[in-house]
């Protein structure tokens, strides 16, 4: 899900010119919001430096144009900024500031904000520091970070469980057949924000297709058991890591075929 997004002018926003990235005040924004967290028994955040450059460019952007706001112009919405990283929870800070002992004050003191810092469910932070001629452009951007897979370790991972489930019904293991242009149906769907099997349907040779969105794949999808006993010997599998209107944090869009 996406968290709460939040802003604090603490000076007046106007149209700054010249900018300059200050890492020493990120890191203190870092370590100020660390403290807090470990008050109060809750588990500090790691850097993640795919967050730290998506914070980075609405920082730049923000003291390019003088706006204080978490979408400016045709930007896109934060899960769609954040490249790169797994994630199934994000939430954004973004304030202006003339130091950041006194961004973080006021960051504490608003509720939006202080949720943020203090939200169980993060476990990972970038923050971005822009010094302009109005001050400190700041941005915070937080996430739950998953575990990483590629898109070819997705598509292994199911196949391991789909086989593992045959295997426990006492069925055949099933042979994985190559189909790349299942990846491009399998973004076509999180394209239209739609699960749709009917995008398996790539030959005349296709018996079955199932679809299916996933963020992890430590259980067999509920979808896949009807494969169980299916009297098949081939499939394949296509995935797509995308986001869209329903899922604003990436999941991965599959689809799963087997053959006559």
């Amino acid at each position: 899900m996406c968290g709460p997004l939040a802003l604090l002018a603490l000076l007046i926003a106007a149209p700054a010119l010249a900018q300059t990235d200050d890492p020493a005040a990120a890191e203190e924004m870092v370590r100020l919001v660390n403290q807090e967290r470990q008050s109060r028994g809750l588990a500090t955040l790691v850097v993640d430096q795919k967050l730290v450059q998506a914070a980075r460019r609405h920082s730049q952007l923000m003291a390019s144009t003088g706006e204080l706001e978490h979408v400016i112009g045709n930007e896109a919405r934060l899960p769609q900024r954040i490249t790169g990283l797994r994630f199934d929870a994000s939430g954004e800070n973004v304030a202006l500031s003339s130091s950041p002992a006194r961004a973080h004050d006021g960051l504490m003191h608003s509720p939006g904000h202080r949720s943020n810092i203090l939200d169980p469910q993060y476990n990972a932070v970038g923050i971005a520091v822009i010094r302009a001629d109005q001050g400190l452009y700041i941005t915070e951007d937080f996430a739950h970070k998953l575990r990483e897979f590629s898109v070819d370790e997705a598509e292994s991972e199911i196949a391991v469980s789909l086989n593992r489930l045959r295997q426990s019904a006492g069925m055949p293991q099933l042979n994985r057949h190559p189909a790349p242009e299942l990846r491009a149906r399998a973004c076509e769907m999180a394209a239209n924000d739609r699960v749709d099997p009917h995008a398996g349907l790539i030959s005349s040779e296709v018996r079955d297709a199932i679809a299916f969105t996933a963020l992890d794949f430590a259980h067999v999808p509920d979808s896949l058991h009807r494969l169980k006993n299916a009297p098949v010997n081939k499939f394949s599998i296509g995935a797509c890591y995308r986001s869209s209107g329903s899922y604003p944090n990436p999941v991965f869009w599959v689809l799963v075929v087997t053959y006559q």
